[in-house]
C-alpha cells in the first residue's frame, strides 16, 4: 500500500512500505494527526448538527424519537403481559426510558463511524486531513443528541417522583464505558462498511434485536436463555451500572465496569490502528 510522510510543509513523500513495519513513527503520527484534527473536528460537529436539524421539519424531535419508540413497545409488551417485570421499584415507564436513554448512546456510537466517513467520502479522496477529525466529529454528534434526550430525562424522573442518587456524579465513567465500546465496535465494522452496503442494514437488524437480550428494558437477573445472553452482553454491566447508580446509589458490578472499560480502551487503539492503515486502501477502492 501507498504511505506518505512529510518531509516538509508541502512536499509529500510517497512510499509501498507498510507504516506497521514501524509502529513507534506509526503510533506518534497517531497522536499527532489526533491533537492536530481537536479544531477540524470541532468545525465538522457545529456543521453536521446544524444541517441535520435544520433539514428536518420535525427538528430535534428525531434525537429523542428512537428512545420513544423503543419505550411505547415495551410499555405495551408489558401491559398486556407480554412480559412481566417484578424486581423493579419505580413506575416500569420510567424504568424503561432510562435504559432506553443510555442504550441508544451505544447504538448512536456503534453506528456514527461509518455514517460519517460515509458522508465524508467526497473530501477523502480530494483533500489531505487528519482522519481522525470524522471519527470526533462523530462522538460529538452522538453526545449532541444524549444531552437533548438528557432534558426529556429529567422531565420523566420529575414526572413520576423518582429520587435520584448523589452517586449519579459516578455516572461520567459508565457512560463513556458505552460511548467508546458503540465507537470501537463502528470502527471495526467501517472498512467492510464503506464497500459493502449490507454492512449498514445489518447494524439496523443487529441493533433491533440486541435490545431485547439487553437490561434495557428488564433487569439482567432474568432467568432463561435471555438472561444467560445478558450475562455475557458488555453492554450488560455498563447499563446496569449506570441504572443502579441513578436508582440504588452503588453500581450493580464495579469490577465488570472496570474490565469492559479497560478491554475497550484496548481494542479502540487496535481499532484505530486499523482505521488509519485500512482507510487509504478503502478510499482508493472508492475512487477508482
Amino acid at each position: 500500500m501507498l504511505t506518505k510522510n512529510k518531509q516538509s510543509s508541502s512536499v509529500l513523500c510517497y512510499s509501498p512500505e507498510s507504516r506497521i513495519r514501524h509502529p513507534l513513527k506509526l503510533f506518534r503520527e497517531m497522536w499527532r494527526d489526533l491533537l492536530d484534527s481537536r479544531e477540524l473536528a470541532w468545525r465538522l460537529i457545529v456543521r453536521d448538527i446544524s444541517a441535520q436539524y435544520r433539514q428536518t421539519f420535525l427538528g430535534y424531535f428525531w434525537a429523542i424519537f428512537p428512545p420513544l419508540v423503543i419505550c411505547m413497545v415495551f410499555i405495551l409488551l408489558n401491559a398486556s403481559r407480554v412480559i412481566q417485570i417484578e424486581d423493579i421499584d419505580i413506575p416500569y415507564a420510567a424504568y424503561v426510558f432510562i435504559g432506553t436513554v443510555f442504550w441508544q448512546v451505544f447504538v448512536d456510537a456503534l453506528n456514527v463511524p461509518l455514517k460519517v466517513v460515509k458522508e465524508s467520502k467526497a473530501i477523502l479522496t480530494k483533500v489531505n486531513f487528519p482522519r481522525e477529525s470524522l471519527i470526533l466529529s462523530g462522538i460529538g454528534q452522538v453526545l449532541f443528541s444524549f444531552g437533548i434526550k438528557c432534558i426529556l430525562l429529567i422531565g420523566v424522573l420529575l414526572l413520576f417522583r423518582i429520587p435520584v442518587k448523589w452517586t449519579i456524579v459516578f455516572i461520567p465513567l459508565p457512560l463513556i464505558g458505552l460511548l467508546l465500546l458503540g465507537t470501537m465496535l463502528g470502527i471495526f465494522l467501517l472498512p467492510l462498511g464503506l464497500l459493502y452496503k449490507d454492512v449498514q442494514s445489518a447494524l439496523l437488524i443487529a441493533t433491533s434485536g440486541l435490545v431485547f437480550v439487553t437490561p434495557v428494558a428488564y433487569p439482567s437477573t432474568m432467568g432463561g436463555t435471555i438472561g444467560k445472553i445478558m450475562q455475557v452482553n458488555p453492554v450488560t454491566p455498563l447499563l446496569e451500572g449506570i441504572k443502579h447508580l441513578i436508582l440504588r446509589g452503588v453500581p450493580a458490578d464495579l469490577s465488570s465496569i472496570f474490565l469492559i472499560f479497560l478491554l475497550t480502551i484496548f481494542f479502540l487503539f487496535l481499532g484505530w490502528v486499523l482505521y488509519r492503515l485500512a482507510l487509504p486502501i478503502v478510499i482508493e477502492r472508492i475512487g477508482a
